[in-house]
């Protein structure tokens, strides 16, 4: 059964039986009151009657002395001492026949005669605190059984009437309670059909429960699509930070294949290449997963770096796997500086290996000193970038040229994670390119410069 049939269907047969019940006491409570009227009526009769007529009057007179005292439909009847009928005076002929009953004691009698509901008073009428007899006034209770029965078709009729009522305002409940739900479900189904992260349109003017629901449902989604995007840029970082270091094992590892095994100068340059790069491939792998896995990350300690040599070291990596002309230009023999060396080597590698696929010719790396600042460029002579893209080469993602990626086999995060990768040792990047004179990318390290 559906929650919403399971609310229509609890609260109209709640809402029924209160009704029911509520009927029920209301009637009982008219009755009630109503018998309570007549018998004081009664009361007050055979008191007039008693006050009124004298005794031997009542014994021996006419009547017709009872008339004006006898009820309407009613009838008055007198009794002696030994509770035999003395007179009597009715105007209907069907009392004339009721039965004598028990006229011993003082009290109320509520019976039921040839159909009809009779109530019946009987008061001692004394002399001189003597007991002579009795006076039994009688009145039939078919009014009162016809308004009970009035009053029973009315409470039926609004008790339906609320019922159908209950139901269409339970329907119309049921909808607004569970319109979220039905919302929220919906967007769940439309989740799994598409894969997209959807979320829940919430109203400011609702405070309940079910808007606390929804903001709930649309923080989950915005967890697990910030998760999802983390596990996507894991992948795409992974990719892209160990394809470098693998390439260059594989290409000095051939390289030993081919000529290394009898080179020992080939050899040592080819060992110590491999080692160094699954050293930093094993760095990388480490930072890649503290990524994943959202650990604190772990403080990398600054050392002090003679830059020129720093990248003469990675330019010859590149001049092995790549057989491209890399030159270093630097109007220094030794410039030192405070960074973080596998960082700063990671950044280097990236745009290295960005002027290798944009560029046939040579690369040059420009080292400068400028005040307190270091400058280091990578320049290619590659097709350049035009003037409407260079805002946007450092998103992730992005590529100048879609036909770009399946010649160079990009992706768009190469300039991303470097700018990253920068800003994590406090430097940064910038670009100049101009169409067909190529690009130039310099890291800039301020106020690192170790004299």
């Amino acid at each position: 059964m559906k929650i919403r049939t399971k609310i229509q269907s609890y609260s109209s047969l709640f809402l029924s039986v209160m009704l029911i019940l509520l009927s029920i006491i209301v009637l009982i409570a008219f009755f009630w009151i109503s018998v309570e009227r007549e018998q004081d009526l009664l009361e007050d009769q055979a008191s007039l009657i008693e006050e009124n007529i004298l005794t031997k009057d009542l014994i021996s007179g006419d009547p017709d002395l009872l008339e004006p005292y006898t009820p309407d439909d009613g009838m008055v009847r007198i009794f002696d001492t030994d509770g035999r009928l003395i007179k009597s005076f009715t105007d209907e002929e069907d009392l004339q026949g009721f039965k004598v009953q028990s006229v011993n004691d003082k009290g109320f009698d509520f019976t039921k005669a040839d159909g009809d509901y009779m109530l019946t008073y009987r008061h001692p009428y004394p002399e001189e605190g003597k007991k002579l007899g009795m006076i039994e006034v009688i009145q039939p209770q078919d009014t009162l059984f016809d308004h009970l029965s009035t009053l029973s078709l009315v409470l039926g009729g609004a008790s339906l009437f609320v019922i159908l009522l209950s139901i269409l305002a339970g329907k119309w409940l049921a909808n607004q309670i569970l319109k979220p739900i039905s919302i929220m479900s919906g967007t769940m189904m439309d989740i799994e059909k598409s894969g997209e992260f959807k979320r829940i349109p919430l109203s400011d003017q609702s405070k309940d429960e079910l808007q606390v629901m929804g903001a709930s449902f649309n923080m989950m989604i915005e967890r697990l699509e910030r998760n999802y995007n983390q596990q996507q840029q894991f992948l795409s970082d992974a990719s892209h930070e160990l394809k470098t270091p693998i390439t260059v094992i594989e290409s000095y590892s051939s390289l030993l294949k081919r000529w290394g095994m009898k080179d020992e100068a080939i050899q040592e340059e080819a060992v110590e290449a491999i080692h160094h790069e699954a050293i930093r491939m094993k760095q990388l792998t480490e930072h890649l997963l503290r990524a994943a896995s959202q650990a604190e990350p772990t403080v990398d300690m600054e050392e002090k770096i003679e830059l020129i040599s720093f990248c003469e070291q990675i330019a010859q990596t590149f001049r092995r796997t790549g057989n491209r002309e890399i030159k270093i230009q630097c109007e220094f023999k030794e410039i030192y500086a405070m960074s973080i060396s596998s960082k700063l080597e990671q950044v280097l590698v990236i745009l290295l290996d960005n002027a290798m696929k944009y560029s046939e010719s040579g690369i040059r790396i420009m080292i400068k000193r400028q005040g307190n600042d270091i400058f280091i460029g990578v320049k290619d002579q590659g097709p350049g970038i035009s003037p409407e893209h260079l805002p946007h080469v450092f998103e992730r993602f992005y590529r100048v040229d879609s036909s770009r990626a399946r010649k160079t086999g990009g992706n768009g995060l190469g300039l991303s994670i470097a700018q990253s990768l920068a800003e994590s040792f406090d430097g940064k990047l910038e670009i100049q390119s101009e169409v067909g004179e190529g690009t130039v990318v310099t890291i800039i390290l301020s106020h690192q410069i170790l004299i």
